[in-house]
């Protein structure tokens, strides 16, 4: 009799243990609907106040419409821009296409600029209009009219990055323009030093405002 019983008590704590573990896990799973993306989710298994918690990221189920999901006990940030889905993809394919030898950083730099013209009432006010726009006659991203920007695959660094500019990091300074010198002209390399303030340079790209 006491054997069962202690096989009772057993099996009532793992079970337990098992459905809190599971109400951990499930509870850190949030849906942030936005304007008709789909993202990815963000599952965290163990306590997020774990530092060995595991993340993983899965695609979105399709009844979770419309939403960039993210753990946001986990992430502690909220996305400082929401952006259509064409104007998402488009930031995702002029990083990779501007910057896709750069490293996570340079890629970043190339995300704030494009996002600090949309925010500025110089340019125009979405991330499309910001690449595609032709002022007078000059391109602003060359890479918008060479084909490029619609052959790029873009790869995992380039989406982080992209994440993260999206989430409000910027390292920019405030640039709204970049140039590589080494694959432009003397002469509109020297615009850009004559034109506008130089802020740095960053790997291949320097950066004006």
């Amino acid at each position: 009799m006491k054997k069962k019983y202690l096989n009772a008590v057993v099996v009532a704590y793992l079970a337990f243990i098992s459905i809190f573990t599971i109400g951990i896990t499930f509870q850190k799973i949030q849906a942030m609907k936005n304007d008709g993306t789909q993202e990815k989710m963000v599952i965290v298994y163990g306590d997020d106040g774990n530092e060995n918690a595991q993340i993983y990221e899965v695609e979105t189920p399709s009844y979770v419409s419309r939403a960039h999901v993210i753990d946001s006990e986990v992430m502690n940030r909220e996305y400082v821009y929401e952006l259509s889905e064409r104007d998402y993809d488009t930031l995702l394919r002029v990083v990779e296409a501007e910057a896709g030898c750069e490293d996570e950083n340079g890629k970043l730099l190339v995300a704030n600029v494009v996002l600090n013209r949309v925010n500025s009432n110089r340019f125009p006010s979405t991330v499309y209009d910001v690449v595609y726009q032709a002022d007078g006659g000059k391109i602003q991203f060359a890479t918008a009219y060479n084909g490029r920007l619609g052959s790029v695959r873009v790869s995992e660094e380039t989406k982080e990055a992209v994440k993260r500019a999206l989430y409000g990091d910027d390292i920019s300074e405030g640039s709204l323009y970049f140039i590589c010198s080494s694959a432009v002209s003397s002469e509109k390399s020297s615009w850009f030093y004559t034109k506008l303030d130089h802020v740095f340079d960053y790997g291949r790209h320097s950066f004006f405002k």
